[in-house]
C-alpha cells in the first residue's frame, strides 16, 4: 500500500464508495418494504433483538480487529437511519392521501396549494402528482383506492375519459361533460369544481355576469364549465369563439359560435380565454390579436403560467381590466377539498392561499 500514490489510493476509495452507495440504496429499498409491512401489521419500528443480530452478523465478517469498533459505529448509524426512514414512511402511509392525475404534470403547483390548505387546517394529509399513460386509465381508480387514496383531481387529457369509470357523476359535471374531481369511497363519485372555481374568481374580481355579453375562447372542457356557469348566472349573450365553429356548434348547440379569425371583442363585457394558447412553455402567443381585443370591458385568461400571457399584455396595453387563472386554480382546489372533507372552508381561506401564490409568482 505504501508504494501507491495518494491519488491512486483515493481513486480506489472513490470506487469503493460508489459501490457502497449502490448497496446502501439497495438496502434502503428493502427497508422501505419492511416499513410498508410494519404499517400494515402495526409492528413497532424498533426491534432491538433484530438490530443486535444484524450488528453481530456484520462484526463476524470483520477480519482486522482494529476496524471492529469503527465498523460497529458505522452500522449502528445505518440502523438509526433505517429506523428514521421507516418512521417517515409509516407516517406518510398513514396519512390521508390525495393526488392529481394527468399526462404531463411536472409544472403543476396543485401539490403546493393543497399542502398550504392542509397546513392552514392542521390536517395530516398528503397530495401527489401522478402521471398516468392513457392505457392505465381503466384501472387507475381501483389502483389508487387500493393504495389508500381518498380523492383525486383529474386534468388534461382525462377529464372526459375518466367519466366512464365512475359510479356517480354530479349534475353539473354531467352537463359539462367533464370531471376534474373524484371522491374515492365505497363508490367513485365525479364532480366538476372548475365550474365553481370560475364563479368564485368572478366574485373575487367583482364581475357580475347577469345580463352581460360574454365570449369564451375555446370549446374544450374548461370552456364548457365557463359557459355553463355564465348560462346559470343569467348572462345575456354567450359566444363560443373557436377555430372550428361548426364543430363547436355541435357541443354548444344553444349558443352562438364564431370563427376566431373573424371575431372582434368590441362591445363584449367579458372575454374568457379557455384555450391553452399562450401557456408555458409555448409563451408569446395569443388567441386574439391586440386589434381583435379592442373594445372589451374585462378579460380573464384561465392560464396562470406565465403570470402575464400575451393576451393579458395586450389587455393592459389597451387599459382593459384583466386577470389570470391563478385565483380560479386555487378556488377549484379548495372546492375539491370541500367535497373530500365534507366541510365548507369559505372564500376567506381561498383568498389567503391565493395571496401566498400571487406573491410567489411575482417574486
Amino acid at each position: 500500500m505504501e508504494n501507491k500514490s495518494l491519488d491512486a489510493i483515493r481513486e480506489e476509495i472513490d470506487k469503493v464508495d460508489r459501490e457502497l452507495s449502490v448497496l446502501i440504496q439497495k438496502r434502503m429499498d428493502l427497508v422501505s418494504g419492511i416499513a410498508m409491512l410494519k404499517a400494515q401489521t402495526g409492528k413497532d419500528v424498533l426491534d432491538k433483538s433484530r438490530e443486535e443480530e444484524v450488528i453481530q452478523n456484520v462484526l463476524s465478517m470483520v477480519r482486522n480487529q482494529e476496524y471492529k469498533d469503527s465498523v460497529k459505529k458505522i452500522f449502528e448509524y445505518i440502523m438509526q437511519c433505517s429506523r428514521e426512514y421507516q418512521k417517515n414512511r409509516i407516517r406518510e402511509q398513514n396519512k390521508e392521501r390525495y393526488g392529481l392525475i394527468g399526462e404531463k404534470l411536472a409544472h403543476s403547483i396543485s401539490p403546493q396549494i393543497h399542502k398550504e390548505l392542509f397546513e392552514m387546517t392542521e390536517k395530516d394529509a398528503s397530495y401527489q402528482t401522478i402521471e398516468v399513460p392513457k392505457t392505465e386509465i381503466p384501472d387507475i381508480l381501483n389502483r389508487l383506492k387500493n393504495e389508500g387514496y381518498k380523492g383525486i383531481n383529474v386534468t388534461i387529457p382525462y377529464k372526459t375519459e375518466i367519466m366512464a369509470y365512475l359510479d356517480t357523476v354530479s349534475d353539473i359535471a354531467a352537463r359539462i361533460g367533464a370531471v376534474n374531481t373524484v371522491k374515492i369511497d365505497s363508490l367513485f363519485e365525479g364532480y366538476n369544481t372548475d365550474y365553481y372555481g370560475f364563479g368564485k374568481a368572478l366574485d373575487f374580481y367583482g364581475f357580475d355576469c347577469k345580463n352581460r355579453t360574454c365570449a369564451v375562447l375555446g370549446s374544450g372542457g374548461s370552456a364548457k364549465a365557463v359557459a355553463a356557469y355564465l348560462e346559470d348566472k343569467g348572462a345575456a349573450k354567450i359566444t363560443i369563439v373557436s377555430r372550428d365553429p361548426q364543430a363547436a356548434s355541435l357541443k354548444f348547440q344553444e349558443l352562438e359560435c364564431s370563427e376566431i379569425n373573424n371575431f372582434s371583442a368590441s362591445g363584449y363585457d367579458l372575454i374568457v380565454n379557455a384555450t391553452p394558447v399562450g401557456m408555458y412553455p409555448k409563451t408569446g402567443f395569443s388567441p386574439l390579436s391586440k386589434e381583435q381585443l379592442k373594445g372589451a370591458s374585462f378579460v380573464m385568461d384561465l392560464i396562470y403560467n406565465p403570470v402575464e400571457t400575451l393576451l393579458l399584455k395586450y389587455a393592459k396595453e389597451l387599459s382593459i381590466p384583466c386577470a389570470n387563472g391563478l385565483y380560479m386554480l386555487v378556488a377549484q382546489a379548495v372546492c375539491s377539498e370541500e367535497i373530500w372533507q365534507g366541510v365548507d372552508y369559505g372564500q376567506g381561506i381561498i383568498n389567503e392561499i391565493y395571496e401566498i401564490f400571487r406573491k410567489q409568482s411575482l417574486s
